[in-house]
């Protein structure tokens, strides 16, 4: 039974692989759209800068602060992409 399943996930693999190769992503055109970011709008909402506990800045400074809370997010966000990436790696190695 195990077998059947191998095969079946191998194949499916293949198939994956061979549809990623097809396919062409361009982030400007996919992703982006035509758009801008606007350094007049918060990156963050609300409920995850909490920007607005800092009762002494101006609402410029506010949205400042969720600007920069925003950009440190997607950091954050590209190094735990990296480390999956690097344990997957190291994991697969044992199956080699």
């Amino acid at each position: 039974m195990n077998t059947l399943n191998k095969i079946s996930d191998s194949a499916r693999y293949a198939r994956c692989i061979q549809t990623s190769k097809r396919v062409r992503w361009d982030l400007d055109e996919d992703v982006i759209r035509g758009r801008r970011f606007d350094a007049g709008h918060k990156f963050l909402p609300d409920g995850l800068s909490l920007a607005d506990a800092f009762t002494t800045l101006s609402a410029d400074e506010k949205r400042f602060v969720s600007q920069i809370q925003g950009r440190t997010y997607a950091n954050v966000f590209g190094l735990v992409e990296r480390f999956i990436t690097a344990k997957v790696l190291e994991l697969s190695q044992d199956h080699c």
